[in-house]
């Protein structure tokens, strides 16, 4: 990216929030603090009213804004496939929100690029079909993130019976096709992640908090520090036969790959994992296209669930 770009770029960005760290701004395109300082001297000599200093952080004077920008054919055609897939993974309010931004989107476009989505848009199609259940109240939550409102939720606990809670939410993730809600509970005065697809009600409450609470990813940071603090991991070795490489490969970053060599004619894959029984599972779909190199714990587990299943079928 030329300099003219960067700059403008930086403008772009600088009035996407109330306040922007140098650092921040230099890691999203690239470069060095130095430059990004040099950057914003370029921008308040052109007569931008920046303010803000080094360590501090940047921000645009209240009221400032750039005329409507122009996307480019990448631009959009990157908005247009998300667009696709945004259905998939949201609720029907989200969507059609993101819908009608793109509506606006396609309405400044000129005419060779309209015509270049059109034909974009009839050659993207998704097939995988979502059942909306755990992603029907994002909306809700995402406006009481923002508001700091508090939430009233009916939750279906694991053993099935409901509970009333009200929440000071901090955010929602998505893994592995699952939304899941984070919020200080303060009938059990904790964090607690929820099931979104177990919510059998939910209503953004008039009344607002005002704790400062930990930030979302530091909180899946702490979960997951923890849960491998409980779960030691282990490292693991397999050879599959080149017959079964595309079925392995398709998997393989699930199970915690961690590299990959041919010797022979076999492909050796060594993978971090906490759960040797989930490996071994996993192992039992390819019977004797895959030999397990180590550790020996997962090779007798195997032998006993092999066992177990050759007894299940005489």
């Amino acid at each position: 990216m030329n300099k003219f770009d960067r700059v403008f770029s930086i403008l772009v960005l600088l009035q996407t929030k109330r306040i922007i760290k140098a650092k921040t701004i230099a890691e999203r395109f690239g470069i060095s603090l130095r430059t990004i300082y040099r950057d914003i001297r370029t921008l308040k000599n052109a007569g931008i009213p920046i303010s803000g200093d080094p360590g501090i952080g940047y921000s645009i004077m209240e009221g400032y804004r750039l005329p409507p920008l122009m996307f480019n054919e990448g631009e959009a055609a990157a908005l247009l496939t998300a667009e696709k897939f945004i259905g998939k993974l949201t609720d029907k309010e989200t969507q059609t929100y993101y819908s009608n931004a793109m509506v606006k989107i396609k309405a400044i476009l000129r005419s060779t690029e309209k015509r270049a989505l059109e034909v974009l848009d009839n050659s993207i199609v998704t097939t995988n079909q979502q059942n909306g259940a755990d992603s029907a109240y994002l909306q809700d939550v995402f406006k009481s993130v923002a508001s700091k409102q508090l939430l009233q939720m009916q939750y279906r606990k694991a053993d099935g019976t409901d509970s009333e809670r009200k929440l000071e939410p901090i955010g929602c993730y998505r893994h592995r096709d699952r939304w899941y809600l984070v919020a200080f509970c303060q009938l059990k005065k904790g964090y607690r992640t929820f099931k979104m697809n177990r919510i059998v009600s939910l209503r953004v409450l008039e009344q607002q908090f005002d704790t400062k609470h930990i930030g979302l990813q530091d909180y899946i940071d702490q979960q997951d520090k923890a849960w491998k603090k409980e779960h030691p991991f282990h490292t693991i070795e397999i050879a599959f036969a080149p017959s079964l490489l595309e079925y392995a490969e398709s998997r393989k970053y699930y199970f915690g790959f961690i590299e990959q060599s041919t010797q022979g004619n076999m492909v050796h894959m060594k993978f971090l994992h906490a759960s040797l029984e989930i490996i071994a599972r996993w192992l039992l779909q390819f019977g004797d296209q895959a030999t397990v190199i180590a550790p020996t714990a997962l090779k007798d587990r195997l032998k006993v669930l092999a066992t177990q299943l050759y007894r299940h079928y005489q």
